[in-house]
């Protein structure tokens, strides 16, 4: 088993960031942020949620609010929800971590931040509006990339439950 070497005293690993990007003047869907990054051990560009390791004194949210801007450049103004402390490959690794839920307002149109990456970090960031998310990872699928499989079952689980509620399930 891998053992996580950097978990703080929060007992948290990290953080993994769902953005909710919305419009006051409601001039573009409600979107969401991924990133694309590569990942040495599987040799691959990643799509992902933005996420990063928590920092020694610092709770779930400083550390969502931080990362957000640091890899993406938007400034989140809010928490909208933290999830309980989930675990992603538990017969694997014993690392683990919060979803954290962020809000990020625009009077009008979407703004396209400067990230402030740290030295070494290659990441390119794509807005999507979320109603498009499950379709888009098909397509980077489709591309060769490697889709992180929070976002997937994210993705997966927002697509369900519309055909869900538009009574469009076969």
């Amino acid at each position: 088993m891998a053992e996580r070497k950097t978990r703080s005293s929060s007992g948290i690993d990290a953080v993994a960031i769902f953005t909710v990007i919305r419009s006051r003047k409601n001039s573009f869907p409600v979107s969401t942020v991924i990133i694309e990054q590569y990942r040495p051990p599987i040799d691959k560009v990643v799509i992902e949620f933005p996420a990063g390791l928590i920092d020694e004194g610092e709770t779930p949210e400083t550390t969502a609010i931080r990362e957000l801007e640091e890899e993406t450049g938007y400034k989140a103004d809010g928490i909208i929800e933290v999830s309980p402390t989930i675990v992603s490959d538990p017969g694997m690794t014993n690392a683990n971590m919060k979803l954290v839920t962020v809000s990020v307002w625009f009077d009008d149109e979407i703004q396209t931040p400067v990230p402030h990456l740290e030295p070494g970090e290659h990441i390119e960031t794509k807005v999507v509006p979320i109603s498009k998310l499950y379709d888009e990872l098909q397509e980077y699928d489709k591309k060769g990339f490697a889709v992180d499989a929070r976002l997937s079952h994210f993705a997966s689980a927002y697509q369900f439950a519309q055909k869900l509620k538009d009574g469009n399930l076969p």
